[in-house]
């Protein structure tokens, strides 16, 4: 599908704790490892609807009520606010890329958790300038299944030149943070993600932080890669890894960009 004919969903959160939406008890918000930002990240990247949801006045508004399962995925999936049946499988697709938090434990109730959506033309069309496609080497047909590898055919590199391209990116990116100068702070933050299908990242997670502002740096720089997927079975496949990027106050230069960076 080209670029033009995708939508941008946006989450809103509810500002209330829960929504009484039936008689005997109240839904509780959803909590989505990653929070906020990783909903966001989801529904930027990963959302695909045809030139057909598109309209001029396009902005709905659709409260999903869903069960959490003991692997921390959304089921029973319910929805109010939608009838178009190309955006309600869309919007139940989504939910496979999210781990929820199991906050409650509610065996007789059903669908006791929701989230809300706003979907709108003017917040696709903002996003949309935001999203670069990617010419893939070699371009395959996407493995639909959800599975999250940790081995496959091919590990997933960046897109551009592989390590070297990925090492040249950081250093020309990063800004080592004021209070990590001021306090002489150094070290390596881990971060953990999932490659996607289409080359993008999600399920970001910090494994190993440091303080001063480090880690927060190291997540700002690691969400502007792309990437090449693995490949399993001669299909791109969502696959785990984590890249380390090491904070050294020798590597400053007078920009204050630069850190020593490696990655596996």
């Amino acid at each position: 599908m080209f670029k033009k004919y995708f939508l941008l969903l946006i989450l809103a959160i509810g500002t209330t704790s829960f929504a009484q939406t039936s008689s005997t008890s109240p839904e509780y918000e959803g909590k989505v490892v990653g929070g906020k930002e990783q909903i966001e990240q989801i529904l930027q990247t990963q959302l695909t609807l045809p030139k057909t949801i598109l309209t001029s006045n396009f902005d709905v508004e659709i409260t999903c009520f869903f069960d959490i399962d003991t692997a921390g995925n959304a089921v029973n999936i319910k929805m109010e606010g939608v009838t178009n049946n190309v955006l309600r499988n869309e919007l139940k697709r989504i939910f496979n890329f999210f781990k929820f938090f199991k906050t409650l434990n509610l065996p007789n109730e059903s669908r006791p958790y929701f989230l809300i959506f706003k979907l709108s033309t003017e917040k696709y069309n903002r996003y949309f300038k935001q999203k670069n496609k990617l010419n893939f080497k070699n371009p395959l047909p996407a493995d639909t299944s959800f599975v999250i590898y940790t081995k496959a055919d091919k590990s997933p590199e960046y897109y551009k030149n592989g390590d070297d391209g990925l090492a040249e990116l950081i250093l020309s990116k990063m800004e080592y943070p004021k209070l990590a100068i001021e306090k002489s702070v150094e070290g390596t933050v881990v971060i953990e993600f999932v490659v996607e299908a289409n080359g993008y990242l999600s399920n970001i997670a910090v494994k190993q932080p440091v303080g001063a502002g480090c880690t927060e740096e190291a997540l700002r720089v690691i969400k502007l890669t792309r990437w090449q997927p693995a490949v399993v079975n001669n299909k791109f496949a969502r696959y785990k890894t984590q890249y380390p990027i090491t904070f050294s106050l020798r590597n400053i230069n007078k920009d204050n960009t630069g850190a020593n960076s490696m990655g596996q």
